[in-house]
């Protein structure tokens, strides 16, 4: 039930995003709102909502390979797997 209201909310609040969207740029771009127009208000929003986004994909992606352990060298896998057949055709 919880997750079907999450979806109504997201889905009302993506209907009014647009709406806001056409209302600022196309229907009435010249409104004053803050002493800014509407349509220059709501670039600047999108602007500063992408920037923030790649900003944060950015460092989480940093924080990832930062905090990440270091893999081990391709030469200790082989030699592990090659004792772990042996042991394996041995024992048939």
């Amino acid at each position: 039930m919880v997750s079907r209201a999450a979806g109504l909310a997201l889905f009302l609040s993506a209907i009014l995003l647009a709406v806001v969207y056409i209302y600022g740029l196309i229907i009435a771009p010249d409104t004053i709102i803050w002493n800014i127009k509407l349509s220059d208000l709501l670039i600047r929003l999108t602007t500063l909502f992408i920037m923030l986004t790649i900003s944060f994909f950015l460092g989480y992606m940093g924080y990832s390979i930062f905090t990440s352990p270091t893999p081990r060298p391709i030469e200790e896998i082989a030699k592990e797997y090659m004792e772990k057949t042996k042991q394996v055709v041995s024992s048939l």
